[in-house]
């Protein structure tokens, strides 16, 4: 073969591998790109099986499913499964659902181990059948042993939140609902004298104040951030010294944008004497968390009114400040009313009311308060004086021509003095609550009326001073109208002292203990709130506890006091001034129940309402989860 032929027949040897060459690197091509295809679509599925399974075993764990009766786990994991386009049954689509506990092996990986009797854990097996690779299909039509799908599954376990015990909580409601121009005035001249100074809050604000509710939960983390204590540590917080000052700027700045009236209000009242001097409180005296349980019980809407409200009377109950306030009474010259706050309000605690017990001082009590008011009057007597000089005039010319008499008639421009305390309004969860289901739950709760303390006569200067006390009592003395006392002077020697009444006289009084001298018993009643709300919403309806009664008493003591009756100890005087103190007790009983009996409303409807206490009420709202969960994730996924 001539070269030339030689040539030309190698270079058509050449083509032919070339060829051959690009035949087996496009088939190879082809090859991997049906393998990438086939591995990133059985990913995909994989993945979205992995998906439906982790979605399916979380909601089954985080709604506390079981196995047992009812085997609510499967019901929660397949109701997730077909919300994610996964229904059982179809295409062969299957999803396995055990509950079980969680052990760690040998190198410290948890373990999942089935038990229907336990919730510490949910297992969720997810299976779906899939077609085969494209090239594992054109091989089974060679090899009809071969199936033509493949088994997918995806595993999830997860662990939902701890149990905890069932939480209830009880809170107390103002009965304070709007306020008017009057009674913005008298508000601002209350919590102004409270507080150290004065106010001047218009109408718009305090019902501002009353008409805003905030988040708790918000308003404790942002307190939290303004005082540097720690986030999410509210049992802290709650046992902090803050200042009021703090408090209310705090407040400010999780209020709605357009409460402008509010934010006015909130800015006077950080005027306030006891406000700019620092004074301190702890939140935990008004809001109580019991040690140990789930914060969730702070996840509340606050009435914005009641909470500054107990900032204020908590403040004035640690400090010598009262509130001067006068009042008009018909009839009267001048009525004074000072108020001060004995004991400051509970307004919301929460708890376990599997530890409640009948004792509502005890530690781990569920129990919430009104706050302790005494209200001290000072009445112009200045009506008597006639009725008093008169009677003067009469025992005198009786008892004119008699010797060792000295009769003393009470000063021109007398004063009465009228203390009126009433003690806390209380509620607290007594055993016998009920958690069997959310359908049944019961809350069982005491409640008592305030129990109310008259006394009437002349302050002595000891109990002026403990009158500001929240511990020591508040002694009054009786106030004399009319004494006659006797004085003996027995021949040549010095007289004897003189003895007061010895002749007889006129005075008043109401004090010491029990209901004859002015001691008004509270009332208490029980009741069993049916299904309350879970502890993260408002109450559904707040139980109005009623005690007409004490009302009833405090108008009968008020209006129908009794002129003390001294009868003379002196005898051959009995008979001869009998019959003047006889008519003199008529009148004068007369004049003062007309005196007294009208103060009744101005204390109730006024001063005690202005502090959001009712004695004839006690509203009080309650909430029960019997299975509550923490803050922060419900459940989450462990294997």
């Amino acid at each position: 073969m001539s070269p030339l032929n030689s040539f030309v027949a190698g270079r058509g040897r050449q083509r032919g591998a070339i060829g051959l060459m690009a035949a087996l690197t496009l088939s190879l091509a082809v090859l991997c790109m049906l393998v990438v295809l086939d591995s990133g679509r059985l990913f995909l599925e994989k993945r979205s099986l992995q998906r439906v399974a982790d979605m399916a075993a979380l909601e089954a764990a985080s709604r506390k499913g079981t196995c047992l009766t009812g085997n609510t786990a499967v019901t929660y994991a397949n109701q997730s499964a077909t919300r994610n386009g996964f229904t059982v049954g179809d295409d062969g689509r299957t999803l396995a659902t055990h509950c079980g506990s969680l052990t760690l092996d040998a190198n410290s990986r948890r373990v999942f181990t089935a038990n229907s009797n336990s919730t510490e854990a949910i297992r969720v097996v997810a299976s779906h059948s899939v077609p085969r690779s494209i090239a594992a299909g054109i091989g089974a039509l060679f090899d009809g042993g071969t199936p033509l799908t493949i088994a997918l599954s995806a595993t999830a376990v997860a662990k939902g939140p701890p149990i905890l015990p069932p939480l209830a909580r009880l809170t107390i409601k103002s009965t304070l609902a709007s306020v008017s121009m009057d009674k913005s005035t008298v508000l601002n001249q209350l919590w102004g004298g409270l507080l150290g100074g004065t106010l001047n809050i218009s109408v718009a604000g305090w019902n501002g104040l009353l008409g805003t509710d905030i988040d708790l939960f918000k308003y404790l983390d942002q307190l939290a951030i303004d005082t540097n204590i720690k986030a999410g540590d509210y049992t802290a917080l709650l046992a902090s010294n803050i200042t009021i000052t703090q408090l209310l700027n705090s407040s400010l700045k999780v209020l709605p944008q357009n409460a402008s009236a509010v934010q006015l209000a909130i800015t006077n009242l950080l005027t306030a004497n006891a406000i700019a001097s620092g004074s301190k409180i702890k939140l935990q005296d008004l809001l109580s968390l019991q040690t140990g349980n789930a914060t969730s019980g702070l996840n509340v809407n606050l009435n914005l009114f009641q909470l500054v409200q107990g900032f204020v009377q908590l403040a004035n109950s640690t400090s010598a400040a009262f509130a001067s306030i006068p009042i008009s009474v018909p009839g009267v010259l001048s009525v004074t009313a000072k108020v001060k706050v004995v004991e400051p309000p509970q307004l919301s605690a929460v708890g376990d009311p599997a530890l409640a017990t009948n004792n509502p001082k005890d530690p781990n009590q569920i129990y919430v308060r009104t706050a302790s008011v005494r209200t001290l009057i000072s009445i112009d007597l200045s009506s008597l004086d006639g009725l008093l000089s008169g009677l003067s005039g009469t025992v005198s010319g009786l008892l004119g021509p008699l010797t060792g008499l000295d009769i003393k008639v009470a000063p021109l421009g007398l004063s009465l003095d009228l203390s009126l305390e009433a003690a806390s309004a209380d509620s607290h969860v007594i055993p016998g609550s009920t958690c069997a289901s959310d359908a049944t739950k019961t809350l069982n709760v005491e409640t008592s009326t305030a129990a109310v303390k008259v006394k009437l006569g002349k302050l002595t200067p000891a109990s002026a001073s403990a009158w500001n006390s929240s511990t020591a009592s508040v002694d009054m003395q009786e106030l004399p109208l009319i004494d006659i006392g006797t004085v003996t002077c027995p021949f040549l020697q010095p007289c004897q002292p003189r003895v007061a009444y010895g002749g007889g006289g006129l005075g008043l009084y109401i004090g010491g203990t029990g209901a004859a001298d002015g001691s008004i018993a509270y009332s208490k009643q029980n009741y069993v709130f049916p299904q309350p709300a879970e502890i993260q919403l408002p109450p559904n309806a707040y139980h109005t506890f009623s005690s007409q009664n004490i009302v009833t008493s405090l108008g009968s003591t008020l209006s129908g006091i009794k002129i003390v009756n001294h009868p003379p100890v002196t005898p051959g005087l009995i008979n001869l001034i009998t019959g003047t103190i006889t008519t003199a007790i008529s009148q004068l009983g007369s004049l003062v129940s007309n005196l007294l009996g009208p103060l009744l409303d101005p204390i109730l409807n006024v001063l005690l309402q202005s502090l959001g206490i009712s004695l004839a009420e006690v509203n009080v709202g309650a909430n029960l989860s019997c299975h509550p969960t923490q803050n922060g994730p419900v459940a989450e996924l462990v294997i």
